[in-house]
């Protein structure tokens, strides 16, 4: 048994029985909701059409009892015997007009309120068709006369009978009202079946009061069913509607204190009917088809199955990587087509496939081995520990190409670098990386081999490329890693990408990686996550480096440098964390630190009869803080500071990085009397135009033009000019980096204002700097 259902055939069978019960049951689902869908909507169309045809019947029963009172009413020949009071002659006359219409009843009333004409047609089987005089012939009318009379009760009661009826007013010549004139269509069974014969519901009309039994009169065919009485009443007298009837009515007014209703109604099951016969010989089509349908699929399965289990085999051979077979399944013109197409299909996959393969491991643009195929290439290389080293290769000034003259040339530049670099043979593998940037992958290459590489490569890609008449002169700065194990190519490539930048930044042609370089190192991580807390926990401290009045020969001076007392690592120079507080947004609040300890410190030293200035170093990114210069201002007025006690220094690449905004800050604090100074002079960018403009008191020689002052006569010449240059514009110098006695001399002789240096003293924290006052000679 399970052998069978394992069958392919048995199989394919099953699943078109599935499929065929399936649709045929969605076919049932969707007919049976239509159907549905469609009764109600027969139901609403019907009880539309049994609306429409009421008011349009009895609306028009209406309209011409309304206009023929009028007419007669008009008639000067009736008003004339109305006037004589000739009774029967009247009768005559108002039984003419009652023919006119063929009206069931006709009603005369004198201006004093009595009925002096009622003719009714007789509705009694033996007499009817015969006019007789109406029962309140001389008696007084049920209704006031006046002016609202024509716009009445349309309903009027005579005997069992309930008439629609219209009245109109008699007029003199002088247009006063003689009486009154009225028509009216009796509402009977003739009335209810022609509802019926438009509509299709049966029809009637019911008068219905509190506390007594419906009055059921008019209606189209029998009485009513106990049923149908019920489902009815209800309906009239509560709304309740009776799922198994289409049920309507209309209130038409009231009569004798009676409400008289129209009302038509058909049970779902005779308005439906035809519905019903359609729904039964679409399901008896449903069930006729699924047998048939059935049989079918038998047959189809067992045609399919041998060809499907040949193109097994043959998906079989495929799957293995055999793309170049010819598929055949079959002799039938369809199976044939069949295998054709199969095997255009697998020509198809393998081209895909290969299509797919150098996407994955190429770069669409140059075509060149992208970051996946390097992975792929030097994953061996890895394994086997080959001296691997990396190049990363960045374009020069590709920003400004794409802006002047479009990515479109940009492209063409980056296509033709991926050319040039692909023409050295001695590169294992050339990979373009993203934008602007490339790889070079070495197996095994020496520094020495590689740096001469290198230069031939920088002279092959400056070699001049024109585009469309346009020459580029194209220069390049690259970053170079060599593998030291353990390591892998994610930190080759970091390590590359370090010495790229490094070399971008410092202007230079390559860079080899060393760990003197990088700034990212799981050091630097750490220290950047605990600088925050290390101001806020108190763990930064103050060391004063003394400045000696050259000319006094005393230390009249400090200034004041911070110290990180790590409480793990140690003492941490600021070499080290100053540069994370400004990457990180943190040098206003170490310089607010800074500037508050130092005024505290003065003021202890003024405690001790210790007269000492105080200089503290700013950064560019405290000048960009607007309000920086009013703190400084503030804090030295609430301390009680003598104002010419504080100089701040700058360096002058934080004046070049933005001179407009540092000239409106130092002028502020010059203004107030603030001491300014340029640290670190001459080893910046800044011009001499520049330095005219800074509103600065001193100049700072930096210890790179001191330390070697008395062996190196480029220093001495750098020295002497910028003490000239100095006293020329009215500013102080300061030199530091004083190593010996022979460079305090010379300095001396020149006229240098102060000096600072290990010759002097290193820096010292506040208790030492005391005690090295006390027994300086300075």
């Amino acid at each position: 048994m399970t052998g069978i259902f394992n069958r392919i055939q048995t199989r394919i069978f099953g699943f078109f029985v599935i499929l065929l019960i399936a649709v045929q049951a969605i076919s049932f689902s969707i007919t049976f909701f239509a159907n549905k869908r469609l009764e109600q909507q027969q139901l609403s169309n019907q009880l539309s059409v049994a609306e429409l045809v009421f008011k349009s019947d009895y609306g028009k029963r209406h309209y011409y009892l309304s206009a023929f009172a009028e007419t007669a009413a008009k008639d000067f020949g009736l008003k004339d015997i109305f006037i004589d009071n000739d009774s029967r002659s009247f009768l005559v006359a108002l039984n003419n007009h009652r023919k006119r219409i063929n009206a069931d009843l006709a009603i005369a009333v004198d201006r004093h309120g009595t009925i002096i004409g009622e003719l009714v047609l007789n509705t009694d089987v033996q007499d009817l068709g015969k006019v007789k005089v109406g029962p309140e012939q001389g008696q007084a009318f049920r209704y006031p006369l006046d002016a609202g009379l024509e716009n009445t009760n349309p309903l009027y009661s005579l005997g069992e009978n309930i008439y629609q009826i219209k009245f109109a007013p008699l007029t003199s010549g002088a247009g006063n009202v003689i009486g009154w004139v009225g028509f009216g269509f009796i509402i009977d069974d003739a009335l209810a079946k022609s509802l019926q014969l438009h509509t299709g519901l049966n029809a009637g009309f019911v008068a219905t009061q509190s506390g007594a039994d419906n009055q059921f009169f008019g209606l189209s065919g029998e009485a009513l069913n106990s049923a149908d009485n019920v489902a009815v009443s209800d309906f009239i007298a509560n709304g309740l509607v009776n799922e198994d009837y289409v049920l309507w009515h209309e209130p038409l007014g009231v009569v004798d204190e009676k409400q008289v209703h129209a009302f038509m109604f058909q049970t779902r099951y005779d308005v439906l009917e035809s519905f019903q016969k359609q729904w039964l010989q679409q399901l008896g089509l449903i069930l006729l088809m699924l047998p048939i349908s059935l049989l079918l699929a038998f047959f189809i399965s067992s045609g399919v199955t041998k060809p499907i289990k040949l193109l097994i085999e043959q998906a079989r051979y495929i799957a293995k990587g055999n793309y170049n077979s010819k598929v055949q399944v079959g002799n039938s013109v369809e199976m044939q087509l069949l295998a054709e197409e199969f095997t255009v299909m697998q020509q198809a996959i393998l081209s895909r496939e290969s299509e797919i393969a150098f996407q994955a491991y190429h770069d669409p643009l140059t075509k060149l081995a992208n970051k996946n195929e390097l992975k792929r290439v030097t994953s061996s290389w890895f394994n086997n520990k080959s001296a691997v080293a990396i190049c990363l290769i960045d374009i020069k000034r590709m920003t400004e190409v794409n802006g002047t003259l479009g990515h479109v040339v940009g492209d063409e530049v980056i296509k033709e670098i991926g050319k040039r670099l692909s023409s050295f043979d001695n590169i294992d593998l050339v990979c373009h990386m993203t934008g602007d940037e490339f790889a070079l992958a070495f197996k095994a290459i020496s520094p020495k081999e590689l740096r001469g590489l290198m230069s031939e490569l920088q002279k092959s890609i400056e070699a001049e490329y024109r585009y469309q008449e346009i020459s580029l002169h194209l220069q390049l700065s690259i970053g170079i890693s060599f593998v030291h194990y353990p390591s892998d190519l994610e930190t080759l490539l970091r390590q590359a990408d370090t010495a790229l930048q490094h070399a971008k930044k410092n202007r230079l042609d390559q860079q080899i990686y060393t760990q003197q370089i990088d700034g990212n190192t799981l050091e630097r991580l750490q220290l950047i996550n605990e600088l925050k807390s290390a101001i806020d926990n108190g763990e930064l401290v103050l060391f004063y480096q003394p400045k000696l009045d050259l000319k006094l020969k005393k230390v009249t001076h400090v200034e004041a440098l911070v110290r990180w007392q790590h409480p793990d690592r140690g003492m941490i120079p600021p070499d080290l964390f100053i540069p994370i507080a400004e990457q990180m947004g943190q040098m206003n609040a170490l310089t607010h630190w800074v500037i508050n300890e130092s005024l505290e410190q003065y003021l202890k030293w003024k405690s001790q009869d210790i007269e000492l200035c105080i200089a503290i170093n700013i950064s560019a990114e405290n000048l960009k803080d607007e309000g920086f210069c009013q703190y400084v201002l503030d804090l030295v007025t609430h301390k009680g500071v003598p104002i010419d006690v504080l100089t701040l220094e700058i360096t002058e690449d934080a004046v070049v990085s933005d001179p407009e905004n540092a000239i409106k800050q130092l002028t502020v604090l010059k203004k107030s009397g603030l001491k300014l100074s340029i640290d670190d002079y001459g080893t910046g960018y800044s011009s001499l135009a520049q330095l005219k403009q800074l509103p600065v008191d001193e100049l700072k020689i930096d210890k790179s033009f001191v330390q070697n002052l008395m062996v190196n006569q480029d220093d001495r010449i750098i020295v002497n000019s910028t003490l000239q240059l100095a006293h020329n514009l009215g500013l102080s110098v300061v030199a530091e980096g004083i190593e010996d006695e022979g460079a305090l001399n010379w300095l001396i002789e020149r006229g240098c204002e102060l000096g600072q240096g290990f010759y002097l003293s290193r820096p010292l924290d506040a208790d030492k700097i005391t005690d090295w006052l006390a027994n300086s000679p300075y």
